[in-house]
């Protein structure tokens, strides 16, 4: 499942929307500030690892477990 670019434009919204910046949600979610700005840059395809956690917690992605039930 490819991430949509609608979705991505969301998210990007979303933190405009709550003056929250990208960096500071990946420190606080424990994630690589350079992968969650390549997963919102449409760069990666978030098909597994830590990018597909990303896509997952902003919500760009269903978790793995629920797709192959």
């Amino acid at each position: 499942i490819n991430l949509e670019i609608s979705d991505i434009q969301k998210a990007k919204l979303d933190f405009a929307r709550r003056g929250e910046s990208i960096a500071d949600w990946a420190r606080k979610n424990g994630f690589n500030q350079q992968l969650v700005y390549k997963v919102l840059s449409g760069k990666s395809r978030a098909l597994r690892g830590e990018c597909h956690a990303i896509a997952v917690k902003l919500g760009l992605k269903i978790p793995n477990r629920l797709l192959f039930k």
